[in-house]
């Protein structure tokens, strides 16, 4: 009897420490105010002001048209502000932002938490990963950690701090939704955006979010206006990359293979013959006289590791080549009819343009356009004798806030069919000179539009 009396009092102190623990726990996952306490003051309010041409438009014959009574006396110019957030990432005055917020600006005016006030200079920009870092004269600054956000797991939970609508070092918390969403295709950080349920708003973009660690996992760049609990943010790994690149010399050096990378479905891998199983990415397009093709790579040709690293996304497959240093050689291993193979390629330097696509690309207005041709006529099912094919979109340019996407195809500028790169250079020249803005005929699933794209008149 007094036995079993023990084994129950034993029992039951077990189940009051297992209590008292997991009470602990959960009173700990319900509070992020140590996090908050030890990093609000890293994170900054970011101000930044520029001078805008006010009558793009009404300057234009064609709106001239529709709209009668424009104000003559209209101001030409106005200045226009925009808020974002950023954080200290050195001791000595490095703040890492998005390039979105910092982009057109003239001044930037970066605020702290204790309220005082400072000018801030861009050191870089890199609009493939939407990342800016600026500096600040100040020294012995407290400066964020950022951690590893490939230990991420979906159901982590997040926490952002930053300055949505001007309401500074507000806080959030949610958890990793997804992981790797190209939200803007592959064109900005290569798809890798990490996305959360923290709530995120105009004004956060480029504050961190931060794993339960205390340490920066993301910044924040990207809301979808017409969702709820989608926000989306650059991961840090990549991020470490480019800041320090940004850091020593103020712009980003990329490798390069030339080639054009497309996933692979089932139904595509099983028609090459691929073994099941076996992922990749297939290469629609070798450029001549790039790495790719002096290493004997082929259209057609499945790359399925670079490195013993499985490649399946192309995302994955563009960072990669991305982060290598020019004049390093990588061991591709490729399949073609059957049979696999190594190749090693060495990889040059990515034009200063950044558009590693097509030859003869033209790059405008944030656009990259290339000619149509009998091959794109073919997959897009078109069959239009001119026009030129919108192959991306910057997202921080104005192409893109105009509403033009990738995929689109301009068939004509101010009553120009364009057939060439130069018709549609010669059609901005022209529109620089009369100072109105580009007007173009787009097309898209069936149906066409115009759009009109501002000039910067002083080019």
């Amino acid at each position: 009897m007094k036995k079993l009396i023990r084994r129950k009092v034993v029992l039951l102190a077990i189940i009051l420490i297992a209590v008292f623990n997991f009470n602990q726990l959960f009173a700990h996952l319900n509070s992020f105010s140590s996090i908050v306490k030890s990093e609000r003051n890293k994170v900054v309010h970011i101000t930044t002001s520029s001078i805008v041409d006010n009558r793009h438009f009404f300057n234009d014959p064609f709106f001239e048209k529709f709209f009668k009574n424009i104000p003559k006396n209209m101001p030409k110019k106005k200045r226009e502000s925009a808020l974002g957030s950023g954080f200290f990432i050195s001791h000595d005055g490095y703040i890492l932002t998005n390039n979105h917020v910092v982009a057109r600006a003239d001044k930037i005016e970066v605020v702290l938490f204790n309220d005082k006030k400072y000018n801030a200079k861009v050191v870089g920009n890199d609009k493939m990963t939407d990342l800016a870092l600026l500096k600040i004269d100040i020294e012995n600054h407290d400066y964020a950690e950022l951690g590893d956000s490939d230990e991420l797991e979906v159901g982590d939970w997040v926490l952002a701090i930053g300055n949505p609508l001007g309401l500074d070092h507000s806080v959030t918390s949610g958890i990793i939704s997804a992981k790797e969403r190209g939200v803007f295709g592959n064109s900005v950080a290569y798809g890798q955006f990490l996305q959360t349920d923290a709530a995120i708003n105009p004004g956060n973009s480029g504050g961190p979010l931060y794993n339960m660690d205390g340490k920066v996992v993301g910044i924040n760049s990207a809301i979808v206006a017409s969702g709820q609990g989608l926000g989306f943010a650059i991961p840090s790994n990549l991020a470490k990359k480019i800041f320090k690149q940004l850091m020593k010399n103020g712009k980003v050096v990329r490798g390069y293979f030339g080639v054009i990378p497309q996933e692979l479905d089932e139904e595509l891998a099983k028609s090459f013959g691929l073994p099941e199983g076996t992922g990749g990415i297939i290469l629609t397009r070798v450029d001549d006289d790039t790495p790719a093709y002096k290493a004997g790579l082929k259209q057609g040709d499945i790359i399925v590791e670079i490195e013993g690293k499985k490649i399946i996304k192309e995302g994955q497959f563009r960072q990669y080549i991305a982060e290598t240093m020019p004049g390093e050689s990588l061991s591709v291993k490729v399949f073609r009819q059957g049979k696999f193979f190594q190749k090693s390629v060495k990889v040059s330097k990515r034009p200063d343009d950044e558009v590693a696509s097509f030859t003869g690309v033209s790059q405008d207005f944030g656009m990259q356009l290339v000619k149509l041709n009998n091959d794109l006529r073919s997959q897009l099912d078109v069959n239009f004798e001119y026009g030129l094919y919108v192959y991306d979109v910057d997202p921080t340019e104005i192409a893109w806030e105009k509403g033009i996407r990738k995929g689109d195809i301009i068939l004509e500028a101010r009553n120009n069919k364009l057939k060439s790169n130069d018709d549609f250079q010669e059609v901005v020249k022209e529109c620089r000179k009369l100072k109105i803005p580009v007007n173009l005929l787009v097309y898209r699933n069936g149906n066409v539009n115009f759009v009109a794209l501002p000039i910067d008149y002083n080019r």
